[in-house]
């Protein structure tokens, strides 16, 4: 898109928000490439040189100084950071208190006198505000929820939290289960509140208010018996795969205390999203001991970010063979839907085409039935996702894109194996070529773009597919997205592999770009980090790769390119980028330069020590951390252990990414299984090297945990090997220097079991 056709969007974007924009108009608030007055563009004449921002909006006539500058850029503009300085020095100059760049991809709003992005309600603003809630802005923040609101969006929790107990209660134990009950009450609710905006037509007999004050079995019978069949002959539902199914819950006390408390809402006047809410609620509590809903699960802003990648337009036929509850094909139809609506072209036959012959879903589970509520409370009354088993039942080229979040080391049969070419009995392998499948051949507009575990790019089992899809040239690149992206739900490294068109030219090299900061925190919690990140950085580059046809290699920091060759060189076809572009970073020292293995056998029968990344400091023995349990962990003989001795390092290899290490401080020796190797600091750099100081860069530095994560891969669980373990960088300090950070850390964390201690005897006299 021109950034000429860029800020004509912008204006209609301006118009929709109360902006006034016509030339001509009186209280004309919107100017467009120059300012209102001779005494502004002076202001903006620097050096002799005169240039202006995009768009400078003014409160009214009668007050001088602008509010805010528009800078408006192509959506693939390579220098982001440089488009805010720019726009910063407009908005000082003219004394305009906001800046908003925008890409027809995102809106980044800044408070000008702090440089910081503008928050409402703790959020990062994502789009223009009108002129009235510009006004509200004191600082960078903003509190919009009056306490009515911010009751509302607490109630909602709370019903999520009542509506999990009363389920739990009832006996629905299964996370999936429960949810999907919970669920088809929630949308009941819904579709009654959305019936006459959304043109439903829903008989009134169908709709909340005909039964929410009935009680006990009356109630149970009228849901199952009247307004599920009427739902689902409206929506038109087939027998086999109804959208509503009748309620599995017995205890009608218990059903009757969810209804009354979805009663006291009003979903619709709730500013968020309502299922995504909902749905991220019960993950969170089932994730603890249960993970069957996490498997479900992307984090919006990488749905997003999918379709960034794959820019659904009007035309295209969409599919996602695993759509879980419908995150990707929903987004896909709601921004083909506004473009349509924003151009003008949003007719009747227009979106009966959206609705109809656009979005397609699979997905094995019950969850399919929770895809097509959302679906068709996104607009799609008619959607085309069906519960089936997708690897069972493969396509053969009839979508142009796929988008998808593979489910992660299926099993699969080999009957469903050889549905496919080349015949690998893995799930994951299986889930890209049934992809690959479904796409058009002929069309040159046929694209993908899908999340898999790193293991897909080095498992050896997979080297065929591999080297099927660097040889075709359908694979153009891959995004490496940070370890921590689907935190709390999976600790598994993930990649997003992008494909293109098979009858499209075949470019030399595959791109890998490396995401490192995602716009989150690489924490459990998650929290977000305002401003431009990593993610709209590859976006701007893509724009740019896609003008020609991924041919032209592009510069930036986080991106590299291998040559195909190369890679069908390499013995495993590994698509692992530490495989190809491994250089000592400047200030760093690879771990083979300052440790080396031991092995020695337990012949001493040493006590069998635990390593966890739990444990801050030190090794515990297995038995003060097991109890009488212990010897059912570990093995009562453990003369073939490995031995660690003081300031000696171990690790467990399959947990080594979520940070399993141990040192030992104990002047008496420890075993660890035979499985766990250990090394320990080489004699010659015993006076230049700290092990406790080694031992916290491989637990606590952020980059070398990342490092760590790309290492270590592996079928189904991730395994770092000796191998890669000794090419792992950590900064290399000083003595002096590495003394300092060590007796900080031994300070605290004395201090620390001192007051721990003290909690422990506390006895009130």
């Amino acid at each position: 898109m021109l950034e000429r056709e860029i800020e004509n969007l912008l204006e209609q974007i301006l118009r929709n928000c109360g902006w006034i924009v016509d030339v001509g108009v009186k209280n004309r608030q919107v100017y467009r490439q120059q300012p209102r007055s001779i005494d502004e563009i002076n202001k903006l004449k620097v050096n002799g040189i005169q240039t202006f921002p995009d768009f400078i909006l003014y409160e009214d006539e009668n007050i001088a100084v602008p509010i805010a500058v528009i800078e408006a850029k192509r959506v693939e503009y390579k220098n982001l950071e440089k488009a805010k300085e720019q726009g910063l020095n407009y908005a000082k100059a003219l004394g305009a208190r906001f800046l908003f760049l925008y890409n027809a991809n995102r809106f980044i709003a800044y408070y000008v006198p702090t440089e910081e992005v503008l928050l409402i309600d703790n959020e990062e603003v994502n789009g223009m505000l009108p002129l009235a809630q510009l006004r509200l802005f004191n600082g960078r923040k903003l509190e919009l929820n009056s306490k009515v609101d911010i009751k509302s969006k607490t109630d909602l929790i709370n019903v999520f939290k009542v509506a999990n107990d009363k389920l739990r209660e009832a006996g629905i134990n299964a996370g999936i289960a429960r949810f999907t009950e919970f669920s088809n009450l929630l949308f009941l609710k819904l579709l009654s509140e959305l019936n006459e905006e959304r043109h439903y037509n829903i008989a009134k007999p169908f709709l909340w208010d005909s039964y929410r004050n009935l009680d006990g079995e009356m109630l149970l019978e009228y849901i199952n018996g009247t307004v599920i069949p009427g739902l689902n002959n409206l929506f038109d539902s087939s027998e086999t795969q109804p959208l509503f199914s009748a309620l599995k819950i017995r205890n009608t006390i218990k059903l009757k205390e969810i209804v009354q408390k979805l009663d006291t809402l009003n979903l619709k006047q709730i500013d968020t999203d309502i299922k995504g809410d909902a749905f991220e609620y019960f993950i969170q509590k089932y994730n603890q001991t249960n993970n069957d809903l996490g498997e479900y699960f992307t984090p919006r802003h990488i749905v997003r970010f999918l379709n960034d990648i794959i820019k659904p337009t009007f035309g295209d036929k969409i599919y996602d063979p695993f759509c879980g509850t419908g995150g990707m094909l929903i987004i896909a139809f709601e921004r083909i839907y506004q473009t349509l609506e924003e151009s003008g072209l949003l007719d009747d036959t227009n979106l009966l085409a959206l609705r109809e012959k656009t979005i397609w879903g699979g997905e094995v589970s019950e969850t399919a039935k929770i895809a097509k509520m959302n679906m068709i409370l996104s607009g799609d009354g008619h959607s085309n996702i069906i519960q089936h088993d997708s690897f069972s039942n493969p396509v053969e080229g009839k979508y142009n894109v796929v988008i998808s979040n593979i489910p992660f080391n299926m099993d699969v049969s080999e009957e469903q194996a050889q549905l496919y070419f080349p015949i690998i009995k893995k799930g994951n392998a299986v889930s890209i070529l049934h992809i690959l499948k479904a796409l058009k051949r002929e069309s040159v507009k046929s694209r993908a773009a899908i999340i898999v575990p790193d293991a897909v790019l080095n498992d050896s089992s997979m080297s065929t597919l591999r080297e099927l899809i660097v040889k075709n040239g359908q694979l153009r690149g891959i995004v490496s997205l940070p370890s921590k992206v689907f935190m709390p739900y999976t600790e598994a490294k993930t990649s997003i592999l992008i494909f293109g068109s098979e009858c499209a030219a075949k470019t030399e090299d595959v791109f890998i770009f490396k995401v490192k900061n995602d716009g989150y925190t690489l924490t459990t919690r998650r929290r977000p980090l305002p401003g431009i990140n990593d993610l709209d950085e590859f976006i701007a580059l893509h724009e740019e790769m896609l003008k020609n046809d991924y041919s032209i290699r592009l510069d930036h920091d986080n991106l590299f390119y291998i040559p195909r060759d190369k890679i069908l060189r390499n013995p495993n076809k590994s698509l692992l980028l530490s495989q190809y572009f491994d250089a000592l970073k400047e200030g760093y020292i690879r771990l083979e330069s300052i440790l080396e293995p031991i092995k020695e056998k337990n012949v001493e029968q040493y006590p069998t020590a635990s390593i966890t990344k739990s444990e801050f400091w030190g090794m515990p023995l297995g038995k003060d951390l097991w109890g009488i349990n212990f010897i059912s962990v570990t093995s009562e003989d453990n003369s073939n252990y490995n031995v660690v001795r003081k300031h000696n390092i171990s690790f467990n290899p399959a947990r080594a990414n979520i940070g399993s290490f141990g040192i030992c401080l104990s002047d008496n020796p420890v075993a660890v299984t035979s499985a766990y190797p250990v090394f320990k600091v080489k004699e010659d750099l015993r006076g230049k090297y700290i092990p406790e100081y080694i031992y916290l860069q491989l637990r606590h530095n952020p980059e070398v945990l990342e490092d760590i994560a790309e290492r270590a891969y592996g079928t189904i669980r991730q395994s770092l090997s000796q191998k890669e373990f000794i090419k792992i960088q950590i900064e290399d300090k000083s003595y002096e220097d590495q003394k300092k950070v060590v007796n900080y850390i031994k300070d605290k964390f004395f201090k620390m079991k001192k007051l721990e201690d003290e909690l422990v005897n506390f006895r009130i006299e």
